[in-house]
């Protein structure tokens, strides 16, 4: 039987007049890996902070197991500047790292020549503490942790005070996991991760036996990790006993019968007042008075409240772009000279909707940069196609001005448009009533995303450029997003972490690994099958079950179908090119009245531009693995 670590009990919380949390109960088990899912600004962050007890509910009770360890993550480091990312590791085992603290004091003392015996003798005594307490095995875990959350082995002694804002959170997180807890609280832990971090970060929560309470906007992730979903939404928690996808069924549900039942209930109750209405001074009086003490008695249902309607982000393209929007050839890019990614060679089509993936600092905002011209490359060549007209999302969000109000920001733009105009526009991305006057500074993580993406949205671009647009949004923002995109008839290329969001948005894939890039056709989940199912470069045959010969005749037999396959693709794209090129001039010569042929003309056209398009892909692929 599994012991209740915390119990919620009708939390309540507001600030001035707003009201957060209105009922708020819930019971976290032994074991529990929960996700608690909500809108932005709905009390998610608000809620860690009352159990962590850094705000007071108004109301309501939380009970906790005597004893309870609650790890979390800080909001600052205030204090731990000059200390290693590996010192600050240890600040999660107190008594371990009190003895290696001890320890680092008397080793320089102890081997030199003729130690004193007492101090050898207390030296000796605290090596097997440290043992007994599983120091040396903890070491190991530091590291293993470390590495897993994304950190390079050189980057582990260096001083957090150096580190960037997103290396100090994976630190905060790492410290967490490796703190004895009994529930850990983890807000947004996949913020700064990249995908391999993530799926790291998955694999340790679904073997740890601590208890988890989850806030993430990762729908894989959640999926991966929570067996429950606790969805706060209109001041009021609501648990659901099973992993995301699931909830997301059973919450259509459970609002179908809401409905339903309050539908039923309100028909029901204006049949027996009308009968009343009717009967109480007739025949019928004893019957209309019992109906009345029955109303009276009912408990009225609630009628289901609706969340304000999620942000709709209809995104134009601008005009047709030509049909090559870009040609990279043998790019190196990088900084003073020291390249990150080399050898890079693609090409991006019109329409063609590409996720550019790798861990960490491997370069790929430095790739959009450079190929949005805000870096210049160490060498190669980006050859730019006519009629392209660029927009370019950062994730830092350097194009907001923290002084300035939601609406001031959109004016910077278009300065002689109507305020009218502009607050309908800014309405679709959640920005409504006194919320346009709000100072850029006041505003949320999500919120910023959003006034970002709606300065990048207001003019018609036919190529965008997304740097991790899906940080800081909330899962209904991202979804909306995700719409917005599926209309978009323009060129995508999109770094994000959220393989849900590619899943959904993007046909093919970028990865750079080991300072290369390849190219994949396919969303996130078929290039993990295409990768999965790439031959390794040092494939070795046993040779029990092959004879050199054979393998070497496989081989052959292997390359000359490769070759065959891309003579047959090249021919295919001249000959799809030339009929293009007809149907183009066919076009031209129709009466302009015919719009019976015109309209046969346009659909044979799209149909030939999305052939070329996927032979394009699959050229550029086969040349990348000539081998293959």
């Amino acid at each position: 039987m599994t012991m209740l670590l915390l119990t919620l009990s009708n939390i309540a919380k507001r600030f001035d007049d707003q009201v957060i949390i209105e009922e708020g109960s819930l019971a976290v088990s032994e074991g529990d890996k929960i996700g608690l899912v909500g809108r932005n600004g709905t009390g998610k962050t608000t809620l860690f902070n009352i159990i962590c007890g850094r705000l007071r509910a108004d109301s309501g009770a939380i009970d906790f197991k005597k004893g309870i360890r609650i790890g979390t993550v800080a909001q600052e480091l205030n204090g731990h500047q000059e200390q290693s990312l590996y010192e600050f590791c240890f600040l999660a085992h107190p008594e371990v790292n009190d003895i290696r603290l001890q320890m680092a004091k008397l080793e320089p003392l102890v081997i030199g020549d003729n130690p004193p015996a007492e101090m050898v003798n207390e030296y000796h005594l605290l090596t097997q503490r440290y043992d007994e307490l599983g120091g040396y095995a903890f070491e190991r875990e530091v590291r293993l942790v470390l590495e897993g959350i994304g950190f390079q082995r050189r980057q582990i002694d260096r001083p957090l005070g150096s580190l960037s804002g997103g290396e100090r959170n994976r630190a905060q997180i790492a410290a967490a996991l490796l703190g004895n807890y009994d529930l850990l609280l983890l807000d947004e832990p996949t913020n700064h991760l990249d995908i391999q971090a993530t799926i790291w970060l998955e694999n340790h929560i679904a073997s740890s036996p601590a208890a988890y309470l989850i806030v993430s906007h990762d729908r894989r992730f959640l999926q991966n990790t929570v067996t429950k979903i606790a969805e706060l939404s209109l001041g009021k928690l609501e648990l659901f006993h099973s992993r995301y996808e699931a909830y997301l069924l059973e919450r259509e549900e459970r609002r179908r019968l809401a409905a339903h039942h309050f539908r039923h209930q309100t028909e029901e109750i204006e049949r027996i007042e009308e009968f009343i209405r009717r009967n109480l001074a007739g025949q019928k009086t004893r019957q209309a008075q019992s109906k009345q003490k029955y109303l009276a008695r009912l408990k009225r249902l609630e009628k289901p409240r609706i969340e304000k309607e999620q942000p709709t982000f209809h995104i134009k393209d601008g005009g047709r772009s030509f049909r090559e929007v870009v040609k990279v050839d043998d790019l190196s890019i990088g900084y003073d000279g020291q390249p990150l990614v080399e050898g890079i060679t693609f090409d991006l089509f019109r329409g063609d909707r590409v996720g550019l993936v790798g861990p960490n600092g491997c370069g790929k905002t430095t790739l959009l940069k450079t190929l949005g011209g805000l870096l210049e490359p160490i060498s190669g060549d980006i050859t730019v196609g006519g009629n392209v007209d660029v927009a370019y999302f950062d994730q830092e969000l350097s194009n907001l001005d923290l002084e300035s109000d939601v609406i001031s920001e959109l004016w910077t733009i278009d300065p002689v448009a109507e305020s009218g105009r502009l607050r309908s526009f800014l309405a679709r991305f959640g920005f409504s009533g006194e919320d346009v006057f709000k100072k850029v500074a006041l505003l949320s993580g999500g919120e910023k995303t959003k006034l970002a993406l709606a300065k990048l949205l207001y003019f018609p671009a036919n190529v965008m450029i997304f740097d991790e647009p899906t940080n800081h949004l909330d899962i209904a923002s991202i979804e909306a997003l995700e719409e917005g995109l599926a209309g978009y008839n323009g060129t995508l290329l999109i770094v994000s972490h959220d393989r849900y969001f590619l899943d959904r948005v993007v046909n093919r894939i970028l990865e750079i690994d080991r300072r290369r890039l390849t190219s994949y056709l396919g969303n996130y989940t078929e290039y993990v099958e295409r990768k999965s199912q790439r031959p390794s470069a040092k494939r070795e045959v046993s040779e029990e079950k092959k004879s050199s010969y054979e393998q070497f005749k496989e081989e052959s037999r292997r390359k000359s179908r490769h070759r065959k396959r891309l003579q047959q693709v090249a021919e295919t794209i001249i000959e799809l090119e030339a009929q293009l090129k007809t149907l183009e001039r066919d076009e031209l010569a129709v009466d302009s009245s015919d719009w019976h042929r015109l309209s046969d003309l346009a659909a044979q056209k799209r149909e030939t531009e999305d052939m070329l398009l996927r032979l394009y892909l699959e050229k550029e692929e086969m040349e990348q693995a000539p081998d293959e």
